[in-house]
């Protein structure tokens, strides 16, 4: 599982560069292209590790199958980290254009306030949450 480590630990320094909060080697445009390449690359993998790892977790919630032994363990891990992997590049749930498209509203300059906002809830019917019985 080394292998999902890293993957985080490379999109950890991709946000981490985003969000102005370590500066990247190059300057410039092509600078600001490379973190927005970057960034995608990472949001991609995390699409892929997160898929892999809703689909492990389903898994453990139907009966075990024949192959319920240590090598049917690791294929289906292998065979689930594959179709992750596929799955986000195909679009996936949408997370990796979620966070291309929130980056791309507030990565004007990372240093304004707006860059560091929280995401704001979606518009509609609000339901308060303390009703008082009557």
């Amino acid at each position: 599982m080394n292998h999902d480590l890293a993957g985080l630990s490379a999109i950890r320094q991709t946000a981490d560069i985003s969000m102005g909060l370590s500066r990247p080697s190059a300057s410039g445009g092509q600078g600001r292209q490379a973190e927005m390449a970057a960034l995608n690359s990472a949001a991609k993998e995390f699409e892929s590790y997160f898929i892999s790892n809703l689909l492990k977790v389903m898994r453990e919630t139907v009966p075990k199958g024949a192959l319920d032994n240590k090598g049917g363990a690791y294929f289906y891990s292998f065979y689930d980290q594959e179709i992750g992997r596929l799955s986000a590049e195909a679009g996936g749930l949408g997370l990796a254009r979620m966070i291309h498209e929130y980056t791309e509203k507030n990565a004007s300059s990372p240093s304004s306030p707006a860059a560091h906002q929280p995401i704001e809830e979606p518009t509609g019917s609000k339901v308060p949450l303390s009703a008082s019985p009557t």
